[in-house]
């Protein structure tokens, strides 16, 4: 089933929090990608005209097995069905631009082939979730490393958050934050995301 929407969690890895000079969140930062941007194992990231620096961030996708809303952080985990490596590409030089002048995050994250995912696999064969080693490299070079033990806000607290504001639908994806690392690609590069008992996922880099 399609998505009805991407919910994306920010600055949820301490190490990534350091690295960008930001203060430690007392709560999330929630924002959107559009479902538009979605592109699979294989595909292109596509970098469009006059976007100067454009990132990867390899994070844990979580995908909503049924309609969900306020459900306790004990139970959130049961309405998730698959899981999934995500690719939050993100146009930097945008969203710095959109942070510095208090606008939203929308374009930078939210270009067309800007949400990269693996083939989803069911929840239940990729162990616990909350101990699974991240890693992405581009042209084989290793950019990124981490595990999600070292979520600043676990993964049911998450489910159970956003729940409170959004009505999370069946084939939602919620992705859940990316540790240090992050670097530009640019055309011509292969990155790599992978996620320990989850897959693997290629994608190469052109311009438009």
């Amino acid at each position: 089933m399609r998505p009805t929407k991407i919910v994306c969690v920010g600055w949820n890895y301490r190490s990534h929090i350091k690295e960008l000079k930001s203060k430690l969140p007392e709560e999330p930062t929630i924002f959107f990608k559009p479902v538009s941007c979605l592109i699979g194992n294989g595909d292109e990231i596509i970098i469009p005209k006059g976007v100067t620096n454009v990132q990867h961030e390899v994070e844990l996708a979580l995908i909503y097995g049924k309609e969900c809303k306020h459900v306790s952080e004990s139970d959130a985990m049961g309405y998730i069905s698959h899981v999934a490596v995500f690719n939050d590409v993100s146009a930097r030089d945008l969203q710095w631009k959109a942070r510095d002048e208090g606008n939203t995050w929308d374009l930078a994250k939210g270009m067309d082939t800007f949400g990269p995912m693996s083939e989803p696999i069911p929840k239940e064969s990729a162990g616990d979730l909350q101990n699974l080693e991240l890693e992405l490299t581009v042209n084989d070079e290793v950019r990124q490393k981490g595990n999600t033990a070292n979520m600043i806000f676990t993964l049911p607290w998450l489910v159970s958050y956003v729940s409170r504001y959004i009505t999370m639908c069946e084939g939602d994806i919620l992705i859940t934050g990316t540790p240090e690392g992050v670097s530009e690609i640019r055309p011509g590069d292969t990155v790599v995301a992978r996620i320990q008992n989850i897959g693997t996922l290629t994608n190469k880099v052109r311009s438009e």
